[in-house]
């Protein structure tokens, strides 16, 4: 019976610390994943010190560890380290790139969906802007360009301009990137 129970707690704890390492970033206060540690699923700054020693990274994902509170001194990470010794006091994910497919797709024409997006309460940020399955061209040349065709985007997905946009250059063609959309005048 004994047996049993002891059993049954190290498969929940293997299982909670499985699910853990897949929800965010793993600190460690000890090499190789040992001593306390502190599950991190987003942006922190202003933390108390943390001496780092080990960290396991979800796959796929990349971390900014910074030594200021407000994310200066910062290295990136993409993968795990078994040993390290890094005081952090600000961290913070980072976001992908923009794929490959979306580079490929945009010279070759349409493109599924409408591009990866994160909506907020005031605010929603387009990161490969894309209406009726094809990359939104900005025609012309400069900043007014560029602005105008990210705010009539942004119209167009009922926010009322572009705050903030980048434009992307794909076989001398320019399409719009990472666009801010909000409610507010600038």
């Amino acid at each position: 019976m004994v047996r049993k129970l002891i059993v049954a707690a190290t498969v929940a704890s293997l299982a909670a610390s499985a699910s853990a390492q897949e929800q965010g970033l793993v600190l460690y206060s000890k090499g190789h994943f040992q001593g306390f540690s502190q599950t991190i699923e987003g942006p922190r700054t202003n933390m108390s010190p943390l001496d780092v020693k080990s960290m396991r990274v979800p796959p796929g994902t990349s971390w900014d560890l910074c030594s200021g509170n407000t994310f200066s001194g910062c290295t990136r990470f993409s993968e795990s380290k078994e040993a390290m010794a890094r005081t952090v006091r600000s961290i913070r994910p980072v976001a992908p790139a923009i794929p490959a497919t979306a580079t490929t797709a945009a010279s070759a024409g349409p493109v599924a969906g409408s591009g990866p997006s994160l909506r907020g309460l005031a605010s929603e940020f387009f990161v490969v802007p894309a209406q009726g399955g094809s990359r939104v061209e900005v025609a012309g040349a400069g900043a007014g360009a560029s602005s105008a065709a990210a705010t009539e985007f942004c119209r167009g997905h009922g926010w009322r301009m572009s705050v903030y946009e980048r434009v992307q250059t794909i076989s001398g063609r320019n399409f719009l990137a990472d666009v801010l959309c909000v409610n507010e005048d600038r």
